[in-house]
């Protein structure tokens, strides 16, 4: 059965693709993550209720940092959003990249979380495929002793991979078009 399985998703021509496309922007992401355009969203306040998002990092030492982007757009691929969340409480983090096509509609996700809420620490990893319809048709975890690649069966507090289907509707959005 299992077999099977793998078979038919291998076969699949959406999946392929998506994995074609996954390998041809690696080698952009290595070289142009650095040049890429960043944006910073903070929280501040008595319990956090202000926000924003920055094209820099602040210097206050009454703003915490919540989640950094870098987005790189290449008129023949699309757009790759690579988003990281902090948890105030530094419990977790979570490192999601974001593949969208030339439409910004969203393909594909590979997503990592570190986690400390957990009877071990993991690193908790999930893939998550779209076809152009915008229907999730595959959905991938494994979990591993955290930073490594040794499976591991501890159990932890999950969290849902956040996303948008359209690149317009990501929170930073806004921010990003008014540079």
């Amino acid at each position: 059965m299992l077999c099977s399985l793998l078979t038919t998703a291998q076969k699949n021509p959406v999946i392929l693709k998506i994995r074609e496309n996954f390998q041809i922007w690696q080698p952009i992401i290595e070289k142009e993550s650095s040049n890429s355009t960043k944006l910073f969203h903070y929280a501040w306040g008595e319990n956090y209720q202000e926000e924003d998002w920055y094209e820099n990092e602040q210097k206050s030492e009454n703003k915490f940092l919540f989640q950094k982007v870098s987005v790189i757009k290449k008129d023949s691929l699309g757009t790759f959003v690579h988003h990281d969340d902090y948890s105030m409480s530094g419990d977790w983090n979570i490192t999601a990249d974001y593949y969208f096509d030339t439409n910004d509609q969203l393909y594909f996700i590979y997503w990592r979380m570190n986690t400390f809420q957990a009877t071990e620490p993991v690193t908790v990893e999930k893939r998550l495929y779209f076809d152009t319809d915008e229907q999730l048709i595959r959905n991938l975890e494994s979990k591993y002793k955290l930073n490594t690649k040794e499976e591991s069966t501890a159990e932890f507090a999950d969290r849902e991979v956040a996303y948008e289907l359209r690149l317009n509707n990501m929170s930073f959005y806004k921010k990003l078009t008014q540079e």
